[in-house]
């Protein structure tokens, strides 16, 4: 059984799942709205633990289960990457798992500044004495272990405030800190499109979350602190309503193209008891793609930028909350001037749960997912060092030798 809580900028979301590594039964989901946390960031301690436990225990209640440890996801602003390398040499001639952690440690070690913590390390190939484009290093004779590998970081103080959250004030075991695109991208991506080279874009409430995937694993990724959150404040300015009014016109009503020759008219209750206020759609509308092209430019020219244009020629593919904004995939089209897809959950769940296949749970159900073929990973990893490994790590570890 695991248990994940996603850390968004508009909502608290928690799963508990059973037999995530075979068939998943979903026993129990919650989604809470927060206002504790900007582009990511936890902007009030007390707020954010308060909500968390509201969530736990939610699922505590449907299900019937005592919850004590957790997997968080999040992502946030504060959120970096980069490309690095590792090497290792090769101890016994053939390459054991003991030689790839090595390599791996190494590259990690190297490029993580010290106010930074590592969250996660994507081996994207190995290189063995020259030979280039090693996908699966173990048992593979050499002298020398080389890991090109992407590293995910974030802030030190970033992942100790969620700590505080969760662990402090709510009396919860973190076993694990995941950035969240590493689930959205086993939700909504089929392995042909890791493999050839996409673009995976999240469009949430705080943040824009870009990732590029060739060959299976993580080639660029990137955090922007607008996303969501930008368009309705966008709409709330331009049609001089409050930020509750735009929220609502934008979800109800909110399309990112429209036909120029419309003239609906919208009616939106007043506040404080003031009269309706009447707005065109039209109008909307223009605000909407407005916003929303200007988000959608800076991500493109920030593949631009970075030379990874042809790191992706399957396209773009939108998940997140804005993802469900009529008329997104054509805007899309349009500014990027390729393929762009919208990106649905595809992990299979059990029928009751299919209110969850919706673009803003992409990152919590692929995170289900990522976590079992982690679970699988390790597993794999400790079988390979076999038991004297094993037995040489402990003793290192008890006596120090």
């Amino acid at each position: 059984m695991i248990c994940i809580l996603d850390l968004g900028t508009s909502k608290i979301s928690s799963i508990l799942v059973k037999d995530e590594d075979a068939n998943p039964e979903v026993l129990a989901f919650s989604s809470i709205e927060t206002s504790g946390i900007k582009t990511g960031a936890i902007i009030n301690i007390g707020l954010i633990s308060e909500d968390i436990s509201k969530s736990i225990n939610e699922l505590e209640n449907k299900s019937g289960e005592k919850i004590k440890d957790i997997v968080v996801s999040f992502s946030g602003e504060q959120i970096s990457s980069i490309g690095s390398t590792g090497s290792a040499i090769i101890r016994q001639k053939e390459v054991t798992a003991r030689d790839v952690q090595s390599a791996l440690n190494m590259s990690s070690t190297l490029k993580v500044p010290n106010d930074k913590t590592l969250l996660f390390v994507t081996p994207n190939e190995y290189n063995i004495d020259g030979q280039p484009g090693i996908a699966e290093p173990i048992g593979m004779n050499g002298v020398r272990l080389e890991a090109r590998t992407h590293l995910i970081y974030c802030s030190q103080n970033m992942k100790e405030n969620i700590s505080k959250c969760v662990e402090e004030l709510n009396d919860l075991r973190i076993q694990k800190f995941y950035f969240n695109q590493l689930g959205a991208a086993q939700s909504v991506l089929t392995q042909d499109q890791r493999d050839l080279g996409v673009c995976l874009l999240d469009i949430g409430a705080g943040t824009t979350d870009l990732t590029i995937y060739k060959g299976g694993s993580i080639r660029f990724s990137k955090v922007f602190p607008y996303a969501g959150d930008f368009i309705t404040e966008t709409i709330a300015t331009s049609l001089k309503i409050t930020s509750i009014q735009a929220e609502e016109i934008k979800k109800k009503y909110g399309c990112a193209t429209l036909d120029s020759d419309s003239e609906d008219t919208l009616r939106i209750k007043g506040t404080n008891g003031n009269k309706e206020i009447e707005i065109s759609r039209k109008a909307l509308s223009e605000v909407i793609e407005k916003s929303l092209t200007r988000i959608i430019s800076h991500c493109a020219n920030c593949v631009e930028d970075n030379g990874m244009l042809n790191y992706m020629p399957t396209g773009y593919v939108l998940t997140g909350g804005t993802a469900n904004l009529e008329g997104v995939q054509k805007l899309g089209e349009d500014v990027t001037k390729t393929n762009f897809e919208i990106g649905l959950p595809k992990v299979d769940i059990p029928h009751k749960s299919e209110h969850l296949k919706k673009p803003q749970f992409s990152p919590i159900i692929g995170m289900i997912k990522f976590c079992a073929l982690e679970k699988k990973k390790q597993f794999t990893f400790n079988q390979s060092r076999g038991i004297i490994g094993r037995m040489l790590e402990w003793f290192r570890s008890e006596f120090g030798t």
